[in-house]
């Protein structure tokens, strides 16, 4: 049987500079192209919905349950304890290069939502999923009619 190569990546959240998880994983037969697929665009893309849809549905629940104590303190929700923008950044990387990053803007959440982002148990299939993205030779890199090779 042909040995097959295995390239180390790393999956890794973070909310400014404070890391939420990071793993790395391995990757058998890397294709370096995928990351120019619309198949990785996707899989993050909804992966990043996916999470503020959560967020969001968190928030509704720690308002509804701490509802007197907003309506008594509304500084509970205040989300400017810190100056300048929170944004959460998850990267794909190999190595020192940055393969992908996607972002989006944590302040719209509650502190106490946003500081305590919890995706163990999204995190295996994250990976494996990013393994066959990043294995397979069977992707798209046309989005409507768009070239995404670079």
């Amino acid at each position: 049987m042909k040995d097959q190569e295995t390239t180390k990546l790393e999956f890794l959240m973070m909310v400014n500079d404070n890391i939420i998880v990071q793993r790395f994983f391995n990757v058998r037969d890397f294709n370096p192209n995928a990351k120019n697929s619309f198949n990785l665009y996707e899989y993050l893309s909804d992966f990043k919905d996916g999470l503020e849809r959560e967020l969001k549905m968190k928030t509704i629940t720690y308002m509804l349950d701490n509802t007197y104590e907003i309506m008594s303190n509304p500084n509970v929700l205040e989300t400017s304890n810190t100056e300048g923008p929170e944004n959460f950044n998850i990267f794909i990387r190999s190595g020192d290069t940055t393969i992908c990053h996607r972002q989006f803007d944590a302040k719209v959440y509650p502190p106490k939502i946003r500081y305590t982002v919890d995706i163990r148990p999204h995190i295996k299939s994250v990976l494996s999923t990013l393994t066959d993205i990043f294995s397979s030779r069977k992707l798209t890199y046309d989005y409507v009619g768009v070239s995404l090779k670079g």
